[in-house]
């Protein structure tokens, strides 16, 4: 892990332009490698990710990104990875170590590409109050995806769950990631929870432009693919920048 801190802080100096991250500091838990895993069998024990099939971020790798506070204060640039088994952001401190971030210090992150730090790669935040709300009983912020940019967004929000089952005739526990989904269509200043993706959900929210229907009727448009619904998405952000 050092190696690799050290190889990411290398290609920042140079791939992004040698900004680095000057006034973050949330003082977050160092990442031990495991998460807690809650369940009858084996309450409160925490489980190494070496011993789950799959892993628990988004992606394997670090990207660099922008990371921002509450009231849009901006803290820098430096290299991260999104938790989404804990909802966490963790990232390269100055020390070059790896630390998680407080989720209440940290509202937005826009992960950026490693070689033209103008060009966004993705999009991560839990500063939207319409989504934040149904989850204040659970005293916990989720990090939402920003999947498209555009005047409709479609933001997601990936619930990464630890299971474990048996194997070897029952005398070993087996853990394994599996993912469950939350979608949303952010429009202007609406924010619409959709049940799940489908046609009837997805164009009761969608403007209905002469083009996006025309674009329907000549392609076969699967709903329940997170890709059609984004080709959907770019035609109406197209048709709408021409406007």
């Amino acid at each position: 892990m050092k190696h690799l801190i050290v190889i990411c802080l290398m290609l920042l100096t140079t791939g992004v332009g040698a900004q680095v991250m000057a006034d973050f500091t949330p003082s977050g838990q160092t990442r031990d490698g495991a998460v807690t895993f809650y369940g009858s069998e084996s309450m409160n024990k925490k489980i190494s990710y070496n011993n789950i099939t799959g892993i628990p971020y988004w992606q394997n790798n670090y990207y660099p990104a922008y990371l921002y506070g509450p009231d849009n204060r901006k803290y820098g640039l430096t290299w991260i990875r999104v938790n989404l088994a804990t909802h966490e952001i963790e990232y390269v401190n100055k020390k070059d170590e790896v630390e998680a971030a407080y989720t209440y210090e940290v509202s937005r992150v826009v992960i950026v590409d490693s070689i033209d730090s103008s060009k966004i790669i993705s999009i991560f935040r839990n500063d939207i109050g319409d989504i934040n709300v149904q989850y204040i009983k659970q005293g916990k912020l989720y990090y939402v995806q920003e999947l498209n940019q555009g005047p409709v967004k479609l933001l997601r929000i990936t619930h990464r769950e630890l299971k474990v089952g048996d194997s070897m005739f029952r005398t070993l526990k087996r853990y394994y990631f599996v993912d469950r989904y939350e979608y949303y269509l952010q429009h202007q200043n609406r924010i619409e929870k959709l049940k799940k993706l489908n046609k009837d959900e997805i164009m009761q929210f969608l403007p209905v432009t002469p083009e996006l229907e025309a674009y329907l009727k000549k392609n076969n448009v699967s709903f329940k693919k997170e890709e059609d619904v984004l080709k959907l998405l770019e035609i109406y952000k197209q048709n709408s920048q021409t406007q």
